[in-house]
């Protein structure tokens, strides 16, 4: 999902467009960029810039127009003000340093991970200096391995307070090293037939 574009996609209005109306017909989409869901680009109708949500066959859905357009006018994908500033701020875009350098991953504390993330998100968690990554259930740590100073990869650390309900997975055990306070209100649920061992 997000901003699309193409060169040089040119057309004319086959139907005329009152004032607050939020759909058009071209006489082509041809050149136009295929939107799916949650896609948009953004079309210039002589004097107006249009956010267009859908293109149907030849009708495109749009954000309420201010203006009136007549038929025949022309419709084009320009580089205009409103597609730049969408794409400096598109929330897929990964800003990163080169294209063999590195690549920025949202940062926040646990209280700021999405409420209704899908699986496969990943973030930097700033509470816990670690990576973490949502599997369509829960958030978890990835990578990361042991740690130790300098070269030394010995110590696997795990905090000593669990503050969030959590469920281990069905058929899995978990190991944590104690010990371990689980805070009032706060419930781990272990699944028949799983264990959670703290040593």
């Amino acid at each position: 999902m997000g901003i699309k574009f193409t060169n040089n996609a040119y057309t004319t209005l086959t139907t005329a467009l009152s004032a607050g109306g939020t759909s058009f017909d071209l006489s082509s989409v041809a050149s136009f960029p295929v939107l799916g869901a949650g896609d948009w680009t953004y079309m210039s109708l002589t004097d107006e810039v249009v956010k267009v949500t859908a293109i149907t066959g030849l009708t495109c859905t749009c954000e309420p127009v201010t203006g009136a357009h007549p038929i025949g006018i022309s419709v084009e994908l320009r580089m205009t003000a409103e597609l730049l500033n969408d794409f400096a701020s598109d929330t897929e875009a990964v800003i990163r340093t080169s294209a063999t350098g590195s690549g920025k991953l949202p940062i926040g504390t646990t209280a700021q991970r999405d409420g209704t993330p899908t699986a496969g998100f990943l973030r930097f968690n700033s509470t816990d200096s670690s990576f973490e990554g949502y599997n369509g259930t829960a958030w978890g740590s990835i990578g990361g391995g042991a740690t130790g100073g300098g070269s030394d990869a010995i110590f696997y650390e795990n905090t000593q307070a669990v503050t969030t309900d959590y469920t281990i997975t069905t058929g899995s055990n978990a190991m944590s090293a104690g010990p371990i306070t689980i805070n009032a209100g706060v419930t781990v649920t272990v699944p028949t037939g799983s264990n959670w061992v703290i040593v």
